[in-house]
């Protein structure tokens, strides 16, 4: 279960206190369960990055940098089951976008690994990503699938195995019909564009038949 933001400075310095004798590479000697609830702390400040003074000499940054590479280049190491932990880490309000990119891209990375099957799960699992989380769940963690030469023919097989609801919600996604949400055409291009339109084909002949 995704940790909630802290949301005090001094709930931060609390948990600041038992990272006094943290050691950078502390992270080579976690389990994967553990690397995963670093990865999110990180992101909800959990694992403070920064000493008291701002400065980012607890170890802690470079452990998740490495982490972060590590998730994304062996996506071996992870389950099906695992992707709904990194969909429920998405947050829309995220102090710093570029862990919710990382988040997206160990997603992709699983789904890339397990094929059709990780982007079926992918799909049966939307439900998983908080209210709080949909843009970068509902709108880029698609994108980021349609853009990738290898995650986007699995994406497109298992939109077609999917039940009916789950292609309507899909059709939804597509169109900006989520409330807050932007259609994915919005802000694509090119390859990009000529993709979703695909997609949106591909569900749209599926639930005629």
């Amino acid at each position: 279960m995704a940790y909630k933001p802290v949301e005090s400075y001094e709930e931060y310095l609390k948990i600041l206190e038992n990272y006094k004798d943290y050691k950078q590479g502390t992270y080579q000697s976690m389990t994967l369960e553990e690397k995963i609830d670093f990865f999110d702390g990180i992101h909800t400040e959990h694992v403070p990055m920064f000493d008291e003074d701002g400065n980012d000499t607890i170890g802690t940054l470079w452990d998740y940098g490495e982490i972060s590479k590590e998730f994304i280049q062996h996506p071996e190491m992870f389950s099906l089951d695992d992707i709904s932990k990194f969909l429920e880490m998405l947050d829309d309000n995220c102090y710093q976008p570029s862990f919710m990119n990382d988040t997206l891209k160990v997603i992709r990375s699983i789904i890339r690994y397990h094929g059709r099957e990780g982007a079926v799960f992918f799909l049966t699992h939307l439900s998983d990503i908080p209210e709080h989380g949909q843009e970068y769940g509902l709108c880029y963690s698609f994108r980021y699938l349609i853009v990738d030469d290898v995650a986007f023919p699995y994406l497109k097989e298992a939109v077609m195995f999917v039940n009916p609801s789950i292609q309507e919600f899909i059709l939804k996604i597509i169109n900006g019909e989520i409330a807050g949400l932007p259609a994915l055409s919005k802000y694509a291009k090119g390859l990009e564009l000529e993709r979703i339109h695909e997609l949106k084909m591909i569900i749209s002949h599926t639930l005629k038949n």
